[in-house]
């Protein structure tokens, strides 16, 4: 299995309401991008990047979150709101 079909393997495992992963390789090597879900309305910033995390590093071994370079967290309002700048 592809790292990004992992990695959406387990985002889809860690109980986020519909998630959706957009995520990508970087020139060196590593992956990033967004998890966007409604679990994340109400939630700071911190809470979000806390509560991914906190659920992934059960998941991850150390090697596999090396290759995480970034996952930022948004919920669809904010996606929408972005892409209205486009």
């Amino acid at each position: 299995m592809e790292f990004t079909e992992e990695l959406e393997h387990m985002v889809s495992r860690i109980g986020l309401k519909n998630p959706v992963l957009e995520i990508d390789m970087t020139p060196t090597g590593r992956f990033g991008g967004f998890v966007i879900s409604e679990t994340f309305s109400g939630m700071s910033h911190i809470e979000r990047q806390n509560m991914l995390w906190d659920r992934l590093d059960k998941m991850l071994d150390e090697e596999k979150r090396l290759r995480i370079v970034g996952l930022l967290t948004m919920t669809p309002a904010e996606v929408e709101d972005a892409d209205a700048y486009d």
